[in-house]
């Protein structure tokens, strides 16, 4: 395996001879990451120089991040989190990299900054926000990488009648589902029904079969426990009720903004809390 690596690697040195930066560690990394993106057909000859070329321009912890071919741990489980909710991977064509896209209502700009702070790495651009109608909205985009592919391939399928793809819970996220890929998806679409102390996820977007299984596998790997309950239209969204309410909260809370604890019933102002970066920079 040694020996192909380095003739794969001694034709791309040839091929793009311009793109060595001085180690060969990162000269096998930039490799790898071409391969990755040649195996899954994506990518015009010219469009793959541009954009391996970007990475000479970046600063050097950028440029580390964008160089590992797989999202960092922590990343990654945000990344389900958020596809399961608000989030979603845009493509410009069916050739191009998707970008992550994180679009709310300026009352969420908290946790729309806190997301663009771990996503930082792969973003060249700034917070927008965008008036209509006296309705703001706060928005970030990342760029388009090859690293987002897996992503797109497994939570969108097309739609044939359509035209379009539709997003999906993917059968995939029963290997990796934890407490902070949920965290999100509650902060992105969670409610919290004080009458009833009831947690409810609004997963409207999915069909029936779809919210089963996430129920199935919310209580496989963190032995929560929802129903699955009709909400309208053809739609269906998780409720967690009982003791599981407080299984929930103690779970999520390491993993959760400030900002949105009230979305499984915690006053932060009771609590006074801070998001602990230093609680997850082993994972980012």
């Amino acid at each position: 395996m040694y020996i192909v690596k380095k003739i794969f690697l001694f034709l791309f040195l040839h091929e793009f001879p311009l793109l060595r930066k001085g180690n060969g560690k990162d000269d096998m990394n930039l490799f790898c990451l071409l391969v990755i993106v040649l195996i899954n057909n994506t990518m015009k000859n010219i469009t793959m120089k541009r954009y391996i070329f970007k990475y000479l321009k970046l600063n050097d912890y950028k440029f580390e991040y964008r160089l590992n071919m797989k999202l960092p741990n922590y990343l990654n489980d945000v990344m389900i989190g958020l596809l399961l909710s608000d989030g979603s991977l845009e493509k410009s064509s069916d050739t191009s990299n998707p970008r992550l896209s994180v679009i709310m209502s300026m009352k969420n700009l908290p946790y729309v900054l806190h997301l663009y702070n771990l996503f930082e790495p792969y973003i060249n651009s700034g917070i927008s926000f965008l008036n209509v109608n006296k309705y703001i909205t706060v928005r970030f985009k990342t760029i388009s990488m090859p690293q987002l592919l897996y992503y797109h391939k497994i939570f969108y399928k097309k739609n044939d009648m359509i035209n379009k793809n539709e997003k999906v819970v993917p059968k995939e996220i029963e290997q990796r589902f934890n407490a902070i890929s949920l965290a999100h998806l509650i902060m992105g679409d969670g409610n919290f029904l004080k009458e009833r102390n009831l947690i409810r996820i609004y997963t409207n977007s999915f069909i029936k079969n779809d919210v089963e299984f996430l129920s199935f596998v919310m209580y496989k790997h963190l032995h929560i426990k929802s129903e699955v309950l009709y909400d309208r239209n053809n739609q269906y969204i998780l409720v967690i009720k009982g003791d599981n309410v407080d299984i929930t909260r103690n779970i999520v809370l390491p993993y959760m903004h400030p900002s949105f604890l009230y979305k499984v019933g915690i006053n932060k102002d009771n609590l006074n809390l801070k998001f602990n970066y230093f609680n997850i920079k082993d994972y980012i």
